[in-house]
C-alpha cells in the first residue's frame, strides 16, 4: 500500500519466510515465485484458463475484481477478504458439555494461534447471558496455561508478533475498547512474560480476553 510506512518491514519479513521454504526443497523449481513490490501489469496477463487468488483488503480485492483481464475474459477470482469472525455459544450449552469444552478449547485457540496474526481469527465471542461468567472463567483457566516467548521452545504455545508496529496497533486498540466500556477480564497489554528470550528483545503480547 502506497504510503505505508511498515512495507518494508513486511516485505523484508514475507521474502525471509519465503526464502526459507525454497530452501527447504518441498516444491519443485520454478513453482513458486516471490515478489517484493508492484506486479505492474501482472494481472492483465492473465487469461481464460488462469485463477486469481486473493487474501487481503477488501479495497484491493475490488480493484483485482474490476481489472480488464478477469471481466473481459473470464478469469477466476478466488478472494478472503477483511473477514470478521466469531465464535457463538449455543443457548442450552453449559459447563459439563462436550459442546462447551471444544468451545472454550477452540476460541483460546484462535485467540493465541500466530499471536492472532491471521485474517481468519475469530474477533468476537457470543455466549447466552446466564453462561457469561461459565464462559469466561473457562476461558481465562485456558488462556492461563498459554505459555508466550521463543517458538523454538516445546513449551511456547504463542510467539511474538511480526512488528514494532503490530505491537503498538494492539496496544492502540486495547485502549480504544477500554476507553468505549470494554473491561478486562484477563491479561495485560504492556505486561508479559516471555520464556527464553533477553529482556526487551522482540514484539511480545500476551492473550487477552476483553
Amino acid at each position: 500500500r502506497p504510503g505505508d510506512g511498515q512495507l518494508p518491514q513486511r516485505v523484508l519479513l514475507a521474502y525471509r519466510i519465503a526464502k526459507l521454504l525454497v530452501e527447504t526443497g518441498a516444491l519443485p523449481e520454478g513453482s513458486f515465485q516471490f515478489v517484493g513490490g508492484s506486479v505492474g501489469d501482472l494481472v492483465e496477463h492473465l487469461g481464460e484458463q488462469d485463477c486469481l487468488a486473493f487474501t487481503g483488503s477488501a479495497d484491493t480485492a475490488v480493484k483485482l475484481r474490476s481489472a480488464k483481464s478477469v471481466v473481459t475474459r473470464s478469469v477466476r477470482v478466488n478472494v478472503e477478504a477483511d473477514s470478521l469472525n466469531s465464535a457463538v455459544l449455543a443457548p442450552g450449552v453449559g459447563p459439563g458439555d462436550d459442546a462447551f469444552r471444544a468451545f472454550v478449547r477452540d476460541v483460546a485457540k484462535e485467540m493465541t494461534q500466530k499471536t492472532g496474526q491471521k485474517c481468519t481469527a475469530t474477533r468476537r465471542i457470543f455466549v447466552p447471558k446466564e453462561r457469561l461468567d461459565d464462559a469466561q472463567a473457562a476461558l481465562t483457566e485456558a488462556l492461563a496455561e498459554i505459555k508466550v516467548g521463543s517458538p523454538a521452545l516445546e513449551e511456547v504455545r504463542m510467539g511474538p508478533l511480526a512488528t514494532k508496529q503490530q505491537l503498538d496497533d494492539f496496544r492502540s486498540g486495547v485502549q480504544k475498547l477500554v476507553a468505549a466500556g470494554a473491561r478486562v477480564v484477563f491479561g495485560s497489554a504492556t505486561e508479559v512474560n516471555a520464556i527464553g528470550v533477553p529482556a526487551k528483545k522482540g514484539y511480545f503480547a500476551a492473550p487477552m480476553l476483553l
